[in-house]
This record gives structure tokens, sequence and C-alpha cells, in this order.
């Protein structure tokens, strides 16, 4: 191989570092960050009563609970089921559709149906909310005395979120001989905020009037939290005659969304450095986790310690300023060693940028060719300081030209 000029070994290390940076780039691909439907409430129920009206509307929220764009589709399995509107796309903003019940010329009794959630792109596709429909049956109205009075209140039960105002219908049916003006308050067991007329206008015998009642559930009501509301209603002719009815709301919890599909990564850039005998280089170590909250990580670097020397190790600030340095971090032959923690009030985020930066000195003695800087015992903590079990490495390559 004597007597080859020396543009010749340029050409060549030139040409073997734009393999190398081909190879790279092929290999470090990104994993799509794909949407993901959450739902609340999962399940709802209306109330009414045979020939009477139709409940009152209530509202299914859908979110993309983790990235891209959800384009999502909505169908149920029920004729007296009606959903508005059947399609749309979230990009993290919350949608709603109303849900509408038609009873009319429906049997007494129990119904049921089911809505499906469906999103080709999502990773959780179809959610599935259940809907119940008690229909009452009507008892027939026999006036015996001058002044009685029922009250029948639907739904008998529903769920919302703190901070929502739900609505119960109710019926109040005269059921004296004589035509009739009531009064109206509700009670419940949580003390929350209830709106109900005082009264009813003058209601014939046998006729009814249809009265709105709404609850807000607080914004710091916990999930699960159960409040029961009675309503009474009471003649304004005859005390003694009076009709109470129950109703129950419950707060629901917010869907938590599924794990993330993206993984986090952790990469030496740049992927690929041409360098000289003797000569110095500097890489950084770029986490990116914009999916998880990072509360710690810990990693290592091997490399060739007869052809590199590690020294300076910076700490670039990825994880703020009020951080905790694992012990034995630092540079050894053919080891670099690095752990970090945030310490307590330095609230985890989603991260992405370097964590450090490392010099590395080329030995006089070392040969030409490509040398490995491999990524080794990778682990990062999300928020609750659990692993995170989907983490990438992407490696470095140094190509030292003659």
């Amino acid at each position: 191989m004597k007597g080859r000029p020396k543009y010749y070994w340029l050409l060549l290390s030139g040409l073997i570092f734009l393999l190398i940076s081909l190879i790279t780039a092929c290999t470090q691909t990104t994993s799509p960050l794909f949407p993901a439907i959450a739902v609340s409430p999962s399940s709802f129920s209306f109330g009414a009563q045979q020939g009477g009206p139709n409940p009152t509307s209530q509202l299914l929220r859908i979110q993309n609970s983790v990235g891209g764009v959800l384009n999502w589709s909505a169908t149920d399995d029920a004729d007296w089921l009606a959903l508005s509107p059947t399609s749309g796309t979230s990009g993290g903003e919350i949608d709603t559709i109303t849900l509408s019940v038609d009873a009319s010329g429906m049997s007494a009794g129990d119904y049921s149906a089911t809505i499906t959630i469906s999103a080709s792109e999502a990773s959780n596709s179809p959610q599935k909310v259940l809907v119940k429909l008690i229909i009452i049956p009507i008892a027939p109205i026999t006036p015996t005395v001058g002044y009685s009075v029922s009250v029948a209140i639907s739904p008998r039960s529903q769920s919302g979120l703190p901070g929502d105002t739900m609505t119960y219908s109710l019926k109040v049916t005269n059921r004296g001989t004589e035509a009739d003006a009531y009064d109206l308050s509700a009670t419940d067991d949580q003390g929350w905020t209830l709106t109900i007329p005082p009264t009813t206008s003058e209601i014939a015998s046998v006729a009814s009037e249809d009265i709105t009642l709404s609850l807000t559930i607080p914004e710091e009501a916990a999930p699960q939290t159960k409040d029961e509301i009675t309503v009474t209603i009471t003649s304004q002719n005859d005390s003694t005659a009076s009709d109470t009815a129950v109703c129950t709301a419950v707060v629901g919890e917010e869907q938590q969304p599924p794990p993330p599909t993206t993984p986090a990564s952790v990469s030496i850039s740049p992927s690929s450095t041409t360098t000289s005998l003797g000569d110095s280089f500097t890489i950084q170590l770029v986490i990116d986790s914009t999916v998880y909250k990072l509360l710690a990580c810990h990693v290592e670097i091997n490399y060739d310690s007869n052809v590199f020397t590690a020294g300076t190790i910076t700490e670039a600030g990825l994880l703020g300023t009020d951080i905790l340095t694992e012990p034995g971090s630092g540079a050894t032959d053919g080891l670099v060693k690095y752990g970090i923690t945030r310490v307590a009030g330095n609230t985890p985020v989603p991260v992405s940028g370097t964590l450090i930066s490392i010099t590395f000195t080329v030995s006089d003695t070392a040969s030409s060719g490509s040398y490995s800087l491999d990524l080794n015992n990778l682990r990062l903590k999300n928020e609750n300081n659990n692993e995170i079990v989907q983490v990438v490495d992407h490696d470095g390559v140094v190509v030292i030209a003659e």
C-alpha cells in the first residue's frame, strides 16, 4: 500500500464516516406518538315516566389523553338513544357528545344501551360506555280527597365531575279533587348547591307540572362521593297533603390515560464524530422524555480505554438546579457513570435535551479506525419513582482518521 498519496487516505476516511452516518441515521427512528381515547363518565342513567316527558339530556366527554390527533366516531345500539355529534377530532382538548333519550311509546321497564367510541389510530380503541333507562309505569289517578299530591323524579341517579351542574326532572301531579298550588323544597346530605323553584303554578285536578331541579358538584368534591337529595312537595291549602322523592348524585373520576406508547430515549450526540490522534472531542448525552415526567436517571458509557481518556463531565441542568448527583458518578478506565435525582420540591416535568457533556482525548498511540461509545445500564424513573420500562438507547461512533 506504499506510495498512496495522503489525500487518498483522507478520501477513504471520509467515505467511511459518510457510510457510518447513513447507517446510524437509518437505525435511529422515532416511534410515533399514538393518541388514546379517554371518556368520562363511564356510564349513564336516565329515568322517565311512561307517557311523560323525555328525561334531561346528559353530556359524554371525549379527550385525546396522550398525543397526536384523535379522530373519533361514536355509535350506539338503541333506537331510543340519540348522540350528537357522532364524530370529532381532539388534539388534547375535551369534546362533548349530547345524549338524548326519546322514551315516547315505550313500555315501563328497564332498558340498556352501549355507546362505542372508536378511533382507528388510537392505542386503546374502542371504548364502551353503558347507558341505562328506567321507565316508571303510570298509576291511574282516582281522586278521593280534596287535596293530594305526588312527585316523581328522573333520573334517579346520575354522575358528574367536580364543577358540573346536573339537572333532574320533577313531575308534580295533583291527585286531589281540587285545583291546588304547591311549595317545593330540597335538601341533600353533602350540603351542595341546589336550585329549585319555591312554588308551582296552580295545577288542576289529575293534572301535572314539570319542574327542574339542578345540583352543582363542588370543585373539591372527592371521586365516588355520593349525595342523596330529598325533594318535598307540600300543598298550599292543606299542609298534610305532601309527598317526597329521592335522587342521588355521584362524583365520577377522570379516566386515567393509558401508558404512553412512545418510549423515552437516551442518545449520544453527535451520533458520529471524526477526530485525529492526540485530539480532544466532546459529546453530549441527550435524553428525550417528553411523554414521561422525569424524576431521576442513571446512565453508563463504555469505551475503549486504550484509545480514549474521558475527562471533564459538565452537567447541563436538564433536571433543574436542585439535584442530587449519584455517588460514584464520574469517569474511570473504560467507563463513564452518571446518575442524578431531583430533590424534594423540584417537580418532575417532561424533558428533552442535554443531560451532560463529556470531553474525551484520543491517545497518541491509538490506531486509526472506528470505535464505539456504548450506552449501558440505562435507568430512567418517572414522577412516581417507578422505572420507565420503555427506554431506547442510541450509541455513538468515533472515527479516528490517520
